[in-house]
């Protein structure tokens, strides 16, 4: 796509801020016709105060920017605050000075008109009073379903704000709950839906399931603006997915049997006595993902009882998987930049020893960081033939587009995480065809897991859009973890579980099938074409 199509004349034609726009073109800011029309749309039509809900990597960064730029340009707006993720803060810096030429301030000490903060650090004192006492023109929010409940020190941070324009950006919008798309709505446009009370009684038929959904999406057409993938007719490099099965060690499948037993028996007896069974689940992703990742949560199980001390030892007798011995084989000296995901960060701390130890350059990237640490990381992951071992920290937010290899070590059992971490390198900028290698062991719930995503949703291969909506109605009955979970404990048959998963899997493409074609049911609202005619933010 060029730098500014012809098709983007007539929209261009309405932004008071191209001129300044325009000259950053040939320093790399790339344009589509999309973005300009939702920017039209946010600061003409909804005013400045707008949820940019765009799919993961289109670009909302940018979006945000122009919205800045085009409310500068008409007079609006002379101080500004940007709060994102601590992962976060040096990329938007870096955005906003390498696209729109733009300096900005990360202390109340500094001078300017555009202060870009950490929310963890503008939520703590004295910072979190000073910004409270500013009167600013136009705050930004990134991640914004961090704010979701109204009892955090995130949402008390940006409710207590006075601005005249507040843009909040989440791709994910309503992530479990109808509640939580009051919250940011109400933070937007208060009074938009009335009191709580009037909402529930109005839109919610049970927490996950609206009712009136097309007065609903009326609604939320004067807040909200989202663009899908599949419609905006973004041209991505395409994804080559390669299944790496493996076949576990004869240790390694004593520790698999032995504790997949015990938690079948738990599971059966926890329904029984209607007790949590959200502990049986982390343990059985962990005993996918290592021993390392298992054993601290092990060493707590007392319910195993005289098993518990018989599995820690098994356990422990594990210092490499042979799924770990696989990554060394597949990730070889001179291979490029690779992305590789665990979800826990015991694995990911053996996973780079075992990488360093073959002389293979690895550095972790997990939550705990830093941001100075994170910022000389992504440097060094950039700079050279090296590997990223991230958790899911590193599946929020970050461009990583100049690396086209990612490996799934262990999998989540939600899709819409997994295609976050996609998403990370396949997205606006990539330039390459997209390698995903995902690892799973052979014979155990990995290969069923793999079996639902691959073969039946086809997860891997096309960008899935409305995922999060899709995921939202096939959970109407449980949680998509839940009901995966049902089926490995309560069947012994492997037979008999591989139709419950096609049976699911099916479910799944018959709610993307109806959710295809617009419908009541689908809740984020569609703009027009054009909104430059409308209602000026005078």
């Amino acid at each position: 796509m060029s730098k500014a199509e012809p098709s983007l004349d007539h929209l261009t034609a309405h932004l008071e801020c191209w001129p300044k726009i325009e000259q950053h073109l040939a320093d790399g800011l790339t344009l589509h016709r999309y973005q300009i029309d939702s920017v039209l749309t946010v600061v003409n039509r909804l005013e400045g105060r707008a949820i940019l809900a765009d799919e993961v990597g289109l670009g909302k960064t940018i979006e945000a920017g122009l919205v800045a730029q085009e409310l500068r340009a008409k007079g609006l707006v002379n101080q500004v605050l940007i709060l994102v993720p601590a992962g976060l803060v040096s990329q938007w810096i870096h955005e906003l000075r390498n696209k729109f030429g733009w300096r900005t301030c990360d202390s109340a000490r500094d001078k300017g008109w555009l202060w870009v903060f950490s929310i963890d650090k503008a939520k703590k004192s004295p910072l979190y009073q000073q910004l409270q006492y500013v009167n600013w023109d136009l705050v930004i929010v990134d991640e914004a379903h961090h704010l979701k409940h109204t009892d955090t020190l995130n949402y008390r941070l940006v409710a207590g704000l006075k601005s005249r324009f507040l843009v909040l950006l989440t791709a994910t919008p309503m992530e479990n709950e109808l509640n939580e798309l009051y919250t940011l709505v109400n933070l937007v446009k208060p009074g938009l839906f009335g009191s709580y009370l009037r909402f529930y009684r109005q839109f919610i038929l049970d927490k996950r399931t609206p009712k009136n959904a097309r007065a609903l999406k009326r609604l939320l057409a004067k807040v909200m603006v989202r663009n899908r993938r599949q419609e905006v007719g973004l041209d991505l490099p395409p994804r080559e997915v390669t299944l790496w099965p493996i076949v576990l060690s004869a240790q390694e499948r004593r520790l698999y049997d032995g504790m997949t037993r015990a938690l079948k028996d738990e599971y059966r007896q926890r329904l029984r006595g209607n007790q949590t069974i959200l502990p049986l689940i982390t343990l059985q992703r962990e005993l996918c993902s290592s021993p390392q990742a298992l054993i601290p949560t092990l060493e707590h199980s007392d319910w195993l009882g005289t098993l518990q001390e018989e599995l820690l030892s098994l356990a422990r007798s594990i210092p490499q998987t042979s799924k770990m011995r696989n990554l060394i084989d597949l990730i070889r000296p001179g291979s490029g930049h690779v992305l590789v995901f665990t979800e826990y960060r015991e694995t990911q701390k053996t996973l780079v020893n075992a990488l360093r130890e073959a002389d293979i350059s690895a550095e972790m990237f997990h939550g705990g960081l830093s941001r100075t640490e994170r910022d000389r990381i992504i440097a060094w992951f950039r700079d050279g033939d090296r590997v990223l071992v991230s958790t899911e920290a590193g599946g929020q937010g970050l461009n990583l587009q100049f690396c086209h290899r990612l490996i799934n070590f262990d999998l989540p059992w939600n899709p819409m995480r997994i295609e976050q971490r996609i998403g990370r390198v396949h997205r606006m900028g990539q330039k390459h065809p997209v390698e995903i290698y995902n690892l799973f062991t052979m014979d155990t719930i990995e290969e069923n897991i793999l079996h639902l995503l691959h073969e039946k949703i086809d997860l891997f291969r096309h960008v899935v859009g409305e995922l999060d909506v899709i995921l939202r109605h096939l959970e109407r009955r449980g949680t998509l973890e839940k009901r995966l979970l049902d089926i490995f404990f309560w069947e012994d048959d492997r037979k008999v579980i591989e139709e419950r998963l096609d049976a699911l899997g099916q479910e799944f493409m018959a709610t993307r099938r109806r959710l295809t074609w617009p419908s009541d049911d689908q809740l984020a609202p569609t703009h027009s074409a054009d909104a430059s005619g409308e209602k000026s933010a005078n």
